[in-house]
């Protein structure tokens, strides 16, 4: 039982010592001090592992793609039917000896508006796929923080007017 615990107690501090890397909504990611992390300083540290750099532009790279679809979906649709609400279709001749007006009034051509509303349809699996990509990103470097972590031992000799020591820090 002793040993179990001992070991339990092992992996947890050396979890507590690394610099986990933690993903919160928005494609925002937070350091151990729960420090915002713009998208560089994120590379920087992802730059010693090779795959989770990878899995992690493909995140972002999916987040930016999601975003203009969705965006210029939203842009489409609003234009067209901005468009659409201001402008009279109508046309009016007057046939025959002039007394009795013929009015003929046509539809708005909303294809515009259907196009954006394709693209806004097409961005939602592209938006919910890149928290994944992202998050196995951040998994992967904190399993590469815990295995690669190797507790460096440091001495000092500490002495007062009244007592010598030495503290050993691990």
């Amino acid at each position: 039982m002793k040993q179990i615990v001992t070991c339990l107690f092992l992996t947890l501090s050396l979890t507590a010592f690394s610099q986990q890397l933690t993903y919160k909504s928005g494609g925002t990611v937070y350091n151990a001090e729960n420090k915002r992390l713009s998208s560089d300083e994120v590379r920087q540290l992802l730059a010693n592992n090779s795959e989770a750099l990878s899995l992690y532009n493909a995140g972002r790279s999916k987040k930016t793609w999601g975003n203009v679809l969705f965006y210029g979906g939203i842009g489409l649709v609003a234009t067209n039917l901005i468009i659409g609400m201001n402008t009279d279709n109508s046309t009016t001749s007057y046939p025959g000896n002039g007394y009795y007006p013929s009015v003929k009034s046509e539809r708005t051509n909303m294809t515009v508006a259907i196009i954006g509303g394709a693209l806004i349809v097409a961005s939602i699996p592209i938006k919910i796929g890149y928290p994944k990509k992202i998050k196995s990103a951040l998994a992967k470097y904190n399993e590469g923080l815990v295995e690669n972590y190797s507790p460096a031992p440091k001495a000092t000799l500490l002495a007062s007017t009244n007592q010598i020591g030495l503290r050993i820090e691990f």
